[in-house]
């Protein structure tokens, strides 16, 4: 297994401030959620070592919240461990895509057929205002803003399902596909593409068409994929 040379001192992990009330769980949980973000985020790369003393350091805490974060995240697959190697960052491979996108593609689909039906007047206004400081930002967009804006645009449309269940599974796939444009940036055309869609499904939603909703979705997912796929295979990690 290849291994990283660079520290995870070197990450934007964030350290816990003061005292805390909140007992081991609570660190526990605090561990969790800023290696996790680190991951997701492209800060801790795929293959790069991570140790317990090393990430406990940096964040303020002692090793055991730690040693249990790093149990639920190897559970969830974004930490492997290797036998008398230690610890590494999960890769994210194509198959890895293929997978996330087999899962995501069917259920925003659905999701996107039924806010059709059931999207409020103030969700609406929601998208619109996303979709509207987004096209106008043509040649000067952030990719960072532009993509962060672009999962909540999703996250709005999905909790129209109001399946609480659904929407957390959904939120957690779009994080594993966050960690892909990390990884590999999206490009200005594909975001520019990227808004125009979001315009047109927009469209659809106000229409309370579903039959169009559902459609433009799969299209949307569909070169979301070919566009990741193409950018890991320009630039290997």
């Amino acid at each position: 297994m290849a291994r990283s040379r660079r520290s995870p001192r070197a990450t934007h992990l964030k350290p816990i401030a003061g005292q805390t009330d909140e007992g081991q769980g609570g660190h526990r949980s605090f561990a969790y959620d800023q290696i996790k973000e680190a991951i997701l985020s492209g800060a801790l790369r795929p293959l790069e070592r991570i140790t317990e003393e090393q990430l406990a350091e940096r964040l303020g805490l002692s090793r055991t919240p730690v040693r249990e974060a790093f149990g639920l995240l190897a559970a969830e697959g974004l930490i492997i461990v290797v036998a008398k190697r230690g610890s590494f960052v999960a890769p994210l491979g194509v198959d890895d895509i293929l997978e996330i996108y087999q899962i995501r593609t069917p259920l925003e689909c659905m999701t996107a057929r039924i806010a059709a039906k059931t999207i409020t007047e103030t969700q609406l206004a929601q998208l619109e205002r996303l979709v509207a400081s987004e096209l106008v930002q043509e040649g000067m967009r952030s990719v960072h803003r532009s993509l962060t804006r672009s999962k909540e645009f999703r996250d709005i449309v999905n909790s129209c399902a109001n399946n609480k269940r659904l929407e957390a599974l959904l939120k957690e796939l779009q994080s594993q596909t966050h960690r892909a444009r990390a990884l590999w940036p999206s490009t200005p055309g594909r975001l520019s593409e990227t808004w125009r869609e979001h315009a047109q499904l927009l469209e659809a939603l106000k229409a309370g068409d579903p039959d169009a909703a559902e459609r433009l979705t799969r299209v949307h997912l569909e070169r979301a994929q070919e566009t990741t796929l193409a950018q890991m295979m320009r630039k290997a990690i």
